[in-house]
């Protein structure tokens, strides 16, 4: 709030100031936090997990006080920092007006993408969806499912740079899967999380097998109709021609798919259906890539 004073100075009530908080200050203050969102826990645990594996960065995005001192922005930052019991610093906005928080959170969040492209990641959307499902697959591989169990255990964006830092070949990768994603229609970040991990198997000729199954996977070459890799092509331009409409196959269901038949091809085994259950009544573990 602007005030012009009687000499013509001008003047305002709002201050600013950078404040460590620690578990008790955050208690006081969300004691008058009397007119905010419902608080969503999911939430507060993914931000006491940061706070806990010392993540916390101090941003302009500020914990916010009326002129009343009433908080109007802050709760699940501030029920993190008493759920973790570890303190953080905070920009603190002071002495705004209790109508502002009408427009509150209405900017757009800066995605993964975005942090990647400031660095100048080429193919950078495909590298950002890519990175969550190299995560989520190293979680599938160890839990045998399909889906995080807790929502507080996906990943934060410090943890998936952190992850590309380890993968810094992903961005070269991505110009390799770029014609499956025009002419077949895949997922790129799927499909690139799958290019990337098979190449971690353990073997002296694994780049060259992969280029292989990618290779027939696009141009369905000399391929039989019992082959895996001509069943996955099917399913996946069946499922691509449902692309528009609700009938598309769910994304964890297209890289089970492919993995499945990378197994089986590998294997040397021949296929009449291209197959992983996985529903309410029966689901089977999730496919390890080898």
């Amino acid at each position: 709030m602007t005030v012009v004073t009687h000499n013509g100075r001008v003047t305002t009530k709002e201050r600013v100031s950078i404040v460590t908080v620690t578990p008790n200050q955050a208690k006081k203050w969300l004691e008058g936090n009397v007119d905010n969102r419902n608080l969503r826990e999911a939430r507060v645990l993914q931000l006491a997990q940061v706070l806990q594996r010392d993540e916390w960065e101090l941003t302009g995005d500020a914990l916010v006080f009326d002129e009343d001192d009433t908080l109007l922005n802050g709760q699940h930052r501030l029920t993190a920092v008493v759920v973790a019991d570890v303190p953080a610093r905070f920009l603190v906005l002071r002495g705004v007006p209790a109508k502002t928080q009408e427009v509150m959170d209405q900017g757009l969040a800066r995605t993964l993408g975005d942090q990647l492209q400031r660095r100048g990641v080429p193919y950078y959307t495909y590298v950002s969806s890519a990175l969550f499902w190299l995560h989520r697959l190293e979680y599938s591989e160890v839990s045998s499912v399909a889906h995080y169990a807790e929502p507080t255990m996906r990943p934060s964006f410090r943890q998936l740079l952190k992850l590309y830092e380890e993968n810094l070949d992903l961005a070269e990768e991505a110009a390799k899967i770029g014609r499956h994603v025009s002419n077949l229609k895949v997922r790129a970040g799927a499909t690139l999380a799958i290019y990337h991990r098979l190449r971690r198997i353990e073997d002296d000729n694994i780049d060259g097998e992969v280029d292989i199954f990618f290779e027939k996977w696009l141009t369905g070459e000399g391929l039989k109709a019992t082959d895996p890799i001509y069943r996955l092509r099917e399913w996946t331009l069946d499922d691509a021609a449902k692309r528009h409409t609700k009938g598309r196959a769910p994304d964890y269901r297209f890289v089970a798919y492919v993995i499945t038949a990378w197994n089986k091809w590998r294997d040397g085994e021949s296929i009449r259906q291209l197959k992983w259950v996985y529903s309410p009544t029966t689901r089977q573990a999730w496919p390890v890539p080898h």
